[in-house]
């Protein structure tokens, strides 16, 4: 990913979920080098986007992805 713009500091980084969830994956606060901890999030926002990928590709690749919603989506009525 060339351009991802994260920030580990202020706005919403200091609310309790966000700080939370930071600090779960190490990443809260400004770092030892600053800016340290802005590109480790944005390390792992585009390590979870390259998973999330690779699964599409691998339902598509084995004809599963319609399968894999009709079966997994709660929102669909139950025939009876």
């Amino acid at each position: 990913m060339p351009s991802i713009e994260v920030g580990t500091v202020g706005g919403g980084a200091s609310l309790p979920a966000q700080a939370a969830c930071l600090k779960a994956i190490g990443c809260k606060g400004g770092g030892v080098n600053p800016g340290g901890n802005a590109k480790q999030l944005a390390h792992v926002v585009a390590a979870a986007t390259m998973a999330g990928e690779l699964s599409l590709l691998a339902a598509l690749a084995v004809n599963t992805l319609v399968q894999a919603h009709m079966t997994y989506n709660g929102k669909l009525a139950k025939s009876t």
